[in-house]
């Protein structure tokens, strides 16, 4: 398969070896274009195959449908999505593969209520960097087994990267994210879920690194040319409200923010960690936490959260 020379020859020569053009601009007027709006960007080689099908969709109405047909087939991931995240909505589903996704229950249980403590949904509301993460990556993650294994509203499993799972959500799954800034405040995020340890999980990430520059530069042009391919229907109202005034009533301000961490997938090593107090005095502030809120269990914190949400 041939191989996408780099720089200023790359489009150049898919004009003359593919005559694939849209616009007047055609495909290397394309690229040029997506280098100016992403400076500092380095485009890597990438097969040209790849890149002629990627480019070939700006422009598009299905644009995002399309883009997930060709990832699909590229990375060949049991499970994928992409995910549209927005100030004061919830986050809404731009698409996914399978579609219909063997687990609708899930996927409705994240979009309606579970987003709010993902470790990628919090991580668009703290401004994270575009890039290629693992889900694992935005919480510290101790290893620490939890013992409450209940079957509340989620479900508190230590095989889980973050330490529980949506109910409905396939089990012992590793996601690989990859966030997009859009130009209006939004976030894409692309979810690739593949068996926990397995080298897909791995093999993907890297490849996805390497696609990284060529797929923000084509969502960025696409948003320049048809920002309405990347938006959705208004969905219910976010959640995030909730998750910053649960408790507040009756914990200090301390108890609130650990029992946020908790809320979004850290253990008590990890809280340590993240806010520089000692291990004996997180699990006091846990202690106090449960007493106040009248529970006995991080399930059971989960289970009153999620009854806070409905």
């Amino acid at each position: 398969m041939p191989i996408v020379p780099k720089d200023d020859v790359v489009q150049a020569r898919f004009a003359q070896t593919t005559h694939v053009f849209f616009n007047d601009a055609g495909i290397e007027g394309t690229l040029n274009s997506m280098k100016r709006e992403t400076p500092g960007a380095r485009f890597p080689t990438y097969s040209a195959e790849i890149v002629v099908s990627l480019i070939k969709l700006v422009g598009r109405d299905s644009f995002a449908n399309d883009l997930a047909d060709i990832l699909e087939n590229q990375f060949g991931h049991a499970h994928f999505h992409i995910f549209l995240y927005r100030e004061k909505l919830a986050p809404a589903v731009l698409a996914s593969r399978p579609n219909p996704p063997a687990y609708e229950r899930g996927l409705k249980n994240y979009v309606n209520y579970t987003y709010v403590i993902n470790p990628a949904y919090r991580a668009y509301r703290t401004g994270k960097q575009a890039g290629v993460y693992m889900i694992s990556d935005f919480i510290q993650n101790d290893g620490r087994t939890i013992l409450d294994q209940h079957d509340v509203d989620v479900h508190i499993e230590d095989t889980e990267p973050i330490g529980y799972r949506t109910p409905g959500w396939p089990k012992n799954m590793a996601e690989v994210i990859v966030l997009v800034n859009l130009p209006n405040n939004t976030v894409l995020d692309f979810s690739f879920l593949s068996p926990l340890g397995s080298r897909q999980t791995q093999e993907s990430k890297s490849s996805l690194e390497t696609l990284f520059p060529i797929l923000n530069a084509l969502l960025l042009r696409q948003f320049a040319v048809n920002p309405g391919s990347l938006d959705a229907d208004i969905t219910i109202s976010a959640q995030e409200d909730r998750f910053h005034d649960f408790g507040q009533d009756v914990l200090t301000a301390r108890e609130h923010e650990i029992a946020q961490l908790i809320l979004i997938g850290h253990s008590s090593n990890s809280i340590s960690l993240h806010l520089g107090i000692s291990l004996p005095t997180v699990k006091s502030h846990r202690r106090n936490i449960y007493r106040k809120l009248q529970i006995s269990s991080q399930a059971e914190l989960f289970s009153l959260f999620l009854l806070h949400l409905k």
